[in-house]
């Protein structure tokens, strides 16, 4: 076979594989971080969103702890618990000062990330992490 025909179908091939691959991707959500069980879309959440929530009312220490307690629960409200494992991943591990209940750290203190599950419990009231814990028992 003659080099210029090789060219031209080989191009059609890469092009014809970019092509199924895009297909196959359009089924996929285009941020990454939304929650979809498969039931319905009325059910997805955005679990990036959910955690930066969470974190803004938990990180600051002017936020009273009615604010706090507030702000969690009605965010974690109708979470059902595959969806809390998406926040729990888009979380992840970030700083907190489980001396000071905050963000920041004194000069001789060494920062460490701790997950969502920490920060709740550091940040609840027993009773209203036990409420939690009894909704999300895998995670928390």
């Amino acid at each position: 076979m003659d080099s210029s025909k090789i060219l031209p179908i080989s191009v059609g091939f890469a092009g014809l594989g970019i092509l199924l691959i895009a297909i196959a991707q359009t089924g996929k959500s285009k941020k990454g971080n939304a929650f979809q069980d498969g039931s319905s879309a009325s059910e997805s959440i955005n679990a990036k969103e959910i955690a930066t929530i969470l974190y803004n009312a938990m990180k600051e220490a002017n936020f009273t702890n009615t604010e706090k307690r507030k702000t969690i629960l009605t965010t974690l409200t109708g979470i059902n618990e595959a969806q809390f494992s998406w926040i729990v991943k888009a979380f992840g591990n970030r700083y907190y000062n489980t001396l000071t209940g905050n963000v920041y750290f004194a000069l001789w203190q060494t920062p460490v990330k701790h997950p969502l599950k920490v920060w709740l419990k550091e940040e609840l009231s027993d009773s209203d992490y036990q409420l939690l814990k009894s909704n999300y028992p895998k995670y928390l």
